[in-house]
């Protein structure tokens, strides 16, 4: 018989599993029907945004736990990330720019994040952290030798809306030699930021591996 504790922690895990489907559900609906972006802040998006903060959390360690993430491997340019165990386990990998622009800007450290985090159905989401606040319906751009993705903004955030995009953008990520973010601050400031891609395939191999 499960303890009422198991029980309660269950019946939480199912409740987010549903909230990232619907998260994900939400965002196709807005973009089929070409609405503002601002649209994808109600309901199901919100998840979506609360996972890539949670990520943010463990790695600094202010989650409320004695333990940060823990660093598992550096696949050139990524490193690769643990927290938590059995179904509580989210696995990411993450890389900091080669190169920002302009220099003079003042923002947090930018970076690229891909989750997994099996237990509410995530294998492999992308985000990215600007570090500054953006300019609102300002759609950010990954450029991947020629390929372009666009990604919607939250605050100094921006995820990718649709999930074939989220592959897609995947495949050129693991296919490419680097890539570059451009982002419009809410001052109006251009943003750019040069990713290195090498060690991105094995690092997308060991979060899936690890996070099974």
């Amino acid at each position: 018989m499960l303890m009422p504790t198991m029980r309660a922690s269950i019946g939480r895990l199912d409740l987010l599993r549903q909230a990232h489907a619907d998260a994900r559900a939400s965002i196709r609906t807005v973009i089929n029907d070409r609405q503002d972006w601002r649209c994808l802040m109600t309901n199901g998006f919100k998840l979506v945004a609360a996972v890539f903060a949670l990520v943010l959390a463990v790695v600094s360690g202010s989650t409320g736990s004695t333990r940060a993430a823990e660093l598992v491997r550096t696949y050139g340019a990524w490193k690769t990330y643990r927290h938590g165990a059995g179904e509580q386990r989210m696995c990411f990998a993450l890389s900091e720019p080669a190169d920002t622009s302009p220099k003079s800007a003042q923002r947090q450290k930018p970076h690229i994040f891909v989750t997994a985090w099996p237990t509410v159905g995530i294998k492999a989401e992308v985000s990215v952290l600007v570090g500054v606040a953006l300019k609102k319906g300002a759609q950010i751009r990954i450029d991947i030798d020629g390929s372009e993705f666009e990604l919607f903004p939250d605050g100094d955030r921006a995820y990718v809306g649709e999930t074939n995009d989220e592959t897609k953008l995947l495949d050129a990520m693991r296919r490419g030699r680097s890539m570059v973010v451009t982002a419009t601050s809410s001052s109006g400031q251009q943003m750019r930021d040069s990713y290195s891609l090498s060690g991105i395939t094995a690092a997308l191999q060991a979060i899936a591996s690890d996070c099974s």
